[in-house]
């Protein structure tokens, strides 16, 4: 059994990263395998044996690289169980699309970077607004109540944030493009 089991620290270091991540190891998955079902259950695999090799995780790589590497061998493992009984794309395919997948979600990483570093910037009002809109999901007529104003304004309001966010992103993905 894995010495981490015993160890609440990196027990906790785990789950830190492990929840970090979880929905793009997942998607990454998903990608591959384009099948729900199997997904899931691709994914429950996954997650034990991240669990069991934590361990053997170096901190000084990407979590998500090593996690997607240790999927990618399960979606390997069931490629081969199930490569008779349905429809399975080739292995040069698959790994091709592994690597484009693994390319979107570490541009996804850095633009998601990018934009909660942007929504730092915003005014606290905005940043209300913001997450009470999308966060929440609160139309722009119960925002416009709570706060006294018009529904136009609101959605007003949200065109000129999402621009201001828009330009910011692009701007600090550029400026590490060009570093």
């Amino acid at each position: 059994m894995s010495k981490h089991l015993d160890n609440p620290v990196m027990s906790e270091e785990f789950f830190r990263l492990f929840s970090r991540e979880d929905r793009k190891i997942y998607g990454f998955i998903l990608a591959l395998v384009l099948d729900v079902s199997a997904a899931e259950d691709i994914f429950q695999e996954t997650c034990v044996i991240l669990w069991k090799e934590f361990s053997g995780y170096d901190p000084d790589r990407s979590f998500l690289n090593w996690a997607n590497g240790i999927a990618f061998n399960q979606v390997r493992k069931y490629r081969r169980k199930y490569q008779n009984k349905r429809l399975i794309f080739s292995d040069n395919l698959v790994t091709e699309l592994a690597e484009d997948v693994s390319s979107m979600v570490e541009e996804q990483s850095q633009r998601q970077l990018a934009l909660t570093q942007c929504m730092q910037k915003l005014s606290p009002r905005e940043r209300d607004l913001i997450d009470a809109y999308y966060g929440d999901r609160e139309t722009a007529a119960t925002v416009a109540d709570r706060w006294k104003c018009s529904s136009h304004a609101i959605y007003k309001t949200i065109k000129k944030i999402r621009k201001v966010l828009f330009d910011c992103v692009n701007r600090r993905l550029s400026s590490e493009m060009t570093s």
